[in-house]
């Protein structure tokens, strides 16, 4: 009877880990080689915002479709999540306004979620909806 195989050792692992880490490393520098030619597309192709919901959107449900293993969802959609808003950030900087009269601390985690987990870009506190009105005709868009 023949012994089952040894399992691999923590170096043999450890090194599988690093080439993926740098594989991860190489793939987002890529998407960031890609994002810096559309950004040239759009200067002669496209006007306005550079977020696209339903996109975003559509990734994310690809995402959750084709996600298997250990890595919890949550986690996975957060990184994702990350990448995105700061390669949005990247094409067309942004801030993002909250009315924090309600509660602060629920609308910044609110607008980090939807927008800037990154925190590329700022948020920027408004204490009432009125005030967020009268900053609205002196905003860079």
């Amino acid at each position: 009877m023949s012994k089952p195989p040894a399992p691999p050792s923590l170096e043999v692992l450890r090194k599988e880990i690093d080439t993926i880490d740098g594989e991860v490393h190489r793939l987002l520098m890529a998407r960031g080689d890609i994002i810096d030619r559309l950004i040239q597309v759009k200067q002669t192709q496209e006007v306005g915002s550079a977020f696209r919901p339903a996109r975003e959107a559509d990734m994310m449900r690809r995402l959750v479709e084709r996600h298997r293993g250990i890595l919890p969802l949550d986690t996975v959609e957060s990184i994702w999540r990350v990448i995105i808003s700061t390669f949005t950030y990247v094409q067309a900087p942004f801030s993002v306004h909250a009315d924090v009269s309600v509660g602060e601390s629920a609308m910044r985690d609110s607008a980090r979620f939807h927008f800037v987990p990154s925190s590329s870009a700022p948020i920027t506190r408004r204490r009432s909806r009125c005030s967020w009105c009268r900053a609205w005709p002196t905003m860079r868009w």
